[in-house]
């Protein structure tokens, strides 16, 4: 599956322009076999970031890449966290992506 399309690169940038205002300093991925599309950091944290759009909410059209990240979740491959962002229609959903799967971040 294609992720350059301008849905994604729109969703990217959103992811950016968020974590800035949130103080994060970013750096986007590059490469057809990337695991992140964003590393953001800040003097606390290191946060991998996996950012997708969809049609609706539903977080099942991202389960293989869950899947694989979890998996080195599970096996500590991965320093810091790591989140799934979906953006969809109704805004945005934020996935915390630990060994078995992924559990919803609610937002305040």
């Amino acid at each position: 599956m294609s992720y350059d399309t301008k849905a994604s690169r729109c969703a990217i940038w959103f992811a950016i322009s968020d974590l800035k205002n949130r103080g994060y300093l970013t750096d986007r991925c590059c490469g057809k076999d990337r695991i992140f599309d964003l590393i953001a950091w800040n003097r606390e944290n290191i946060l991998g970031l996996i950012i997708r759009t969809s049609r609706t909410k539903n977080i099942r059209c991202c389960h293989e890449e869950i899947l694989k990240i979890s998996a080195l979740v599970q096996n500590r491959m991965i320093p810091g966290k790591t989140e799934l962002w979906l953006y969809h229609p109704g805004g945005r959903s934020r996935y915390d992506i630990v060994p078995g799967g992924a559990i919803c971040i609610r937002e305040a």
